[in-house]
């Protein structure tokens, strides 16, 4: 059995600049605190309505343990139950997704309405009572129409970036977008090294040679800059180009941390695809492509990328200490159709071909964190956002 140092220990220990000890990739003490005090205290995109368009449509939302069933209700509101059956916690939707006119256990038929009430169980006794063993309830919000799943009774509040980004989802039309497609990528790494990897481009130019040719943010510092710069200056404002920098450890007290900013594609390039040519109709009130793209997150795993004509999420989850998921989301504006306004092999191709590039990188840290050999590295300038994610990250186990 492997002897861990206690987590205050290594907290302590950290030094600014550099990147874990190997211990917080491997202890699983350190695991379960994890999940306790940010997978099931923050909002994680668990899906879109388009996915349940109608009564009965359920998809499932899950993570290391748990699993969440997200249903659209009679009343057409989507709710979310722990898909834990209250009598001896079966799980009672099998399937990732489907229809049901009612929530019934496969193990002994108790049957629950949409809104997660119980409604039969056989041969209870007389003292039972049924309105006591209703499913569990996760806390829901919607952002147009990405729903947010948050697994605490008390969790931190959206309001802050609803009215601060009201004008960033009207114009790019977040009531009126479906999912296109939604793929799954198993990682084996931890959840960490996943999350880290997305926050830097230190790696673009040389890890993702296709990004790199569509992304100004592949250059250096000084480049991207400096176009940055040019491209905010030529703005006519019409979408959103000042940043809301509320991420990780700089969220305001008592709101979930988000960001949101826009930077410049490469000169002539108009959206994320082969050749950086239009793949779909543009997203809400767009009337041109700008040459640029929008960045966008909500807590600590979910992040969009969102062109001109579409937009990208991205959703990193553990499934155990030693494998991690993402998930990716692929957003068009409702209206289009398949075939005839967009091809669905070009509007995933450079976001396919990228985290798959991205698998292997992180792979191959992980295999390298896992050496006797590894120590804790410096961080570069471009990884400032890595540091702000290790602030916010051993803050949140540093919490009773």
């Amino acid at each position: 059995m492997a002897k861990f140092k206690p987590i205050s220990e290594l907290i302590n220990n950290y030094q600014t600049g550099y990147s874990l000890e190997q211990e917080f990739y491997k202890n699983p003490d350190l695991y379960e605190v994890e999940m306790q005090n940010i997978f099931m205290k923050h909002w994680i995109l668990a899906g879109h309505t388009s996915q349940i368009p109608n009564k009965g449509d359920y998809l499932l939302f899950e993570f290391d343990k748990e699993s969440v069933i997200v249903i659209r209700t009679e009343d057409g509101s989507v709710k979310a139950h722990m898909n834990v059956c209250t009598h001896r916690g079966s799980h009672i939707c099998l399937e990732k997704q489907g229809t049901v006119k009612a929530l019934t256990c496969p193990y002994h038929a108790w049957t629950f309405n949409l809104d997660g009430e119980l409604k039969a169980a056989r041969n209870m006794h007389e003292d039972f009572d049924f309105s006591d063993n209703g499913l569990h309830k996760a806390n829901v919000e919607l952002v147009g129409g990405l729903i947010f799943v948050s697994l605490s009774e008390n969790p931190p509040s959206l309001d802050g970036m609803r009215k601060d980004l009201a004008d960033v989802f009207d114009v790019f039309g977040f009531d009126h977008m479906k999912v296109a497609k939604h793929q799954t990528y198993h990682i084996k790494s931890n959840w960490k090294l996943s999350v880290e990897n997305y926050q830097e481009c230190y790696h673009c130019a040389p890890s993702h040679k296709d990004f790199a040719k569509v992304h100004a943010m592949a250059m250096t510092p000084e480049k991207f800059n400096k176009q940055k710069e040019d491209f905010i200056a030529k703005s006519d404002g019409y979408v959103r180009t000042k940043a809301s920098p509320f991420y990780f450890d700089l969220a305001k007290e008592g709101e979930e941390c988000y960001q949101y900013d826009r930077n410049p594609l490469l000169p002539g390039r108009k959206t994320g695809s082969k050749g950086a040519e239009p793949v779909a109709p543009l997203l809400g009130k767009l009337k041109k492509y700008e040459e640029a793209a929008s960045e966008f997150m909500v807590g600590p795993v979910t992040y969009f990328l969102i062109y001109d004509d579409h937009m990208l999420g991205y959703r990193f989850l553990p499934d155990t200490q030693e494998t991690s998921i993402c998930d990716l989301f692929w957003f068009v504006r409702d209206d289009a159709v398949e075939g005839k306004d967009y091809d669905l092999d070009d509007l995933t191709w450079l976001w396919h071909v990228t985290i798959l590039d991205d698998e292997e990188i992180i792979v191959n840290n992980q295999k390298g964190v896992d050496s006797r050999y590894y120590r804790p590295g410096k961080l570069s300038e471009w990884e400032h956002f890595p540091q702000n994610f290790l602030n916010f990250y051993l803050n949140a186990i540093s919490e009773d």
